[in-house]
């Protein structure tokens, strides 16, 4: 993942569609669905877990690459 994810984005893909959920968390809540908030915890959980091994490991300007992901033709 830190080597192909400068190309692939799959980091800043699994962050924008956690966003993207979070406007759903609320309403699954309140209706009790727990396995919207599962999903919605282990991704979070993922996300932490890496950027924690990218803090440690990475320059600041590799980690920028990481979220600066621009798709080539």
């Amino acid at each position: 993942l830190v080597e192909k994810n400068p190309r692939t984005g799959n980091l800043g893909s699994l962050i924008k569609v956690f966003l993207s959920r979070t406007k759903e968390l609320k309403i699954s809540a309140e209706c009790q669905n727990h396995l919207f908030i599962w999903q919605a915890h282990n991704a979070l959980f993922i996300i932490c877990c890496l950027l924690k091994v990218f803090i440690s490991r990475m320059s600041e300007e590799e980690l920028q690459l990481h979220f600066t992901y621009e798709e080539k033709t």
